[in-house]
């Protein structure tokens, strides 16, 4: 792994070659908002995201906090276009939410029925 790679926060392209790009205020904190909304789903982004910000000594509680804190100069995260525009995807996001939704439906039908089955 290139050293680039190693602290591209939303490395999900593995033959993502692309410049690296170092974080400014506000795409830090869009990234910030995406790892929030991926942190509630066991699913790729979810655990990029979660190894990223303890590379940089954060937590998600942390970067939930207003202003966003900002990593330490010294660490330089950032990130390839290609993965910024993956993880910060709320197409993505939505269906998700959309197959977890679903999921949990399924779920509840389920139990309903075991409910029902031994009444």
């Amino acid at each position: 792994m290139d050293s680039s790679q190693d602290l591209c926060c939303m490395h999900l392209l593995s033959s993502n070659e692309g410049r690296f790009i170092a974080f400014t205020d506000s795409s830090w904190t869009r990234y910030t908002e995406f790892a929030s909304k991926w942190n509630v789903f066991p699913c790729k982004e979810r655990d990029v995201a979660v190894e990223a910000l303890d590379r940089l000594s954060l937590t998600m509680e942390g970067i939930n906090t207003c202003p966003r804190p900002m990593p330490s100069a010294e660490l330089m995260p950032g990130y390839h276009r290609q993965c910024y525009n993956r993880f910060c995807d709320i197409q993505k996001v939505w269906r998700q939410e959309k197959a977890a939704s679903k999921k949990e439906a399924s779920r509840e039908e389920n139990d309903m029925g075991d409910v029902n089955a031994h009444s």
